[in-house]
């Protein structure tokens, strides 16, 4: 699957129509503040409805705008589809999803086009908290098994309403009939993450060591749920588990105000030698475990899907040096869509493969090179 084509209004400083991509490596280029990182944002955004740069999507409307488009043209294996994203701030803020000119859910459209970035940010998979780390793994799993999209707003809203009722006060017999709901919906969360974390740990130790560099060490990844909970076993007893916890911690949860167990409260691991990775780490590796963390997911929805989604390295010279950057490239092989962006002409097309140059100035393309052999 590739993006062949992409034009945006109203989105930041781009002002991008009909611009066209090559089908290997893409080096955007361009001095800072050119516009290259929100090139790449818009075609994440168009794929992902989400940014790496900002949680908001109003922040990315341009200033005196109130809304922003972007639309894209993408070639899977056997059709073109065109994808558009608008976005209006509101009140309330709105987004319209259309494929083809025909409108679709958010959960249709997310299946569509996913896009796996390699960006500054995702240092926060490694020094933060795991709120970013539980993201990648839901939207990895959702990929992967639709339905877990609707499990997790399903678990969201009936914590909302437990907690809601442990705010007011609510009778046993009304806090025992959500908990009911929450230990079922707790417990299919719990084992369609068990089960993704599996295969992206497996898939984790090839790309890590495809990418990581000699005397890297080496870096365990596992989902870690509640201590009193033993996530393997069936979905059965762990719905069960979880009813008679949050019937024996119901004076507990009464007095803090909120259910302090479950699934919203788990995380993806990450260690070596016995510690967090974020203690041990150097900058350097941390982004390349990074990197990694998000080419495992990468590689277990390809293998479903029987399909090749395009890679975003963002700021290339920043964020790799140039051996992680040519083991990347390696790593993806040359029958993908890669995009590269950089500040030097001088950057390399790593493996010596074909690639496509544009220069950017004022988010305008005002150059490029069509597929040259590197």
């Amino acid at each position: 699957m590739e993006l062949i084509e992409v034009s945006t209004e109203g989105f930041r400083n781009l002002s991008i129509e009909g611009l066209r991509f090559g089908g290997s490596v893409n080096l955007i280029l361009g001095a800072n503040g050119a516009g290259k990182t929100s090139l790449l944002e818009a075609a994440v955004v168009l794929g992902n409805l989400r940014s790496f740069r900002d949680p908001s999507l109003r922040r990315a409307v341009r200033h005196g705008r109130a809304s922003f488009r972007i639309t894209g043209r993408i070639r899977s294996a056997d059709r073109e589809l065109r994808l558009q994203l608008v976005f209006e701030t509101g009140p309330p803020p709105t987004r319209h999803l259309r494929l083809d000119g025909q409108e679709l859910s958010v959960d249709q459209y997310l299946q569509l086009f996913p896009v796996f970035a390699v960006t500054g940010p995702d240092r926060e998979l490694i020094t933060g908290g795991p709120d970013e780390r539980r993201a990648l793994l839901d939207r990895y799993v959702f990929l992967l098994r639709p339905a877990h999209i609707e499990d997790l707003r399903v678990y969201r809203r009936t914590l909302r309403q437990r907690n809601a009722a442990l705010g007011a006060g609510a009778g046993d017999g009304e806090l025992t009939a959500w908990e009911a709901q929450l230990a079922a919906a707790a417990a299919r969360l719990v084992s369609a993450r068990v089960a993704g974390a599996r295969a992206l740990a497996a898939n984790f130790d090839s790309v890590y060591a495809a990418l990581a560099g000699a005397g890297t060490p080496p870096v365990m990844v596992e989902y870690r749920g509640d201590p009193w909970c033993d996530a393997e076993n069936t979905p059965e007893k762990v719905e069960e588990t979880y009813r008679r916890r949050y019937n024996e911690t119901r004076a507990r949860d009464r007095q803090t105000g909120f259910t302090v167990d479950g699934p919203h409260r788990h995380d993806l691991s990450l260690r070596t030698h016995g510690r967090g990775v974020r203690y041990v780490l150097s900058t350097g590796q941390a982004k390349v475990v990074a990197a990694a963390l998000r080419l495992a997911t990468l590689a277990e929805i390809e293998k479903e899907r029987q399909d090749r989604f395009p890679v975003i390295v963002d700021d290339v010279d920043a964020e790799l040096d140039h051996g992680a950057l040519n083991r990347l490239v390696k790593h993806l092989g040359d029958k993908r869509q890669l995009f590269l962006s950089s500040t030097s002409d001088g950057t390399p097309a790593a493996g010596g493969w074909r690639a496509r140059r544009l220069w950017l100035e004022n988010g305008a393309c005002v150059r490029q090179e069509a597929e040259i052999d590197e």
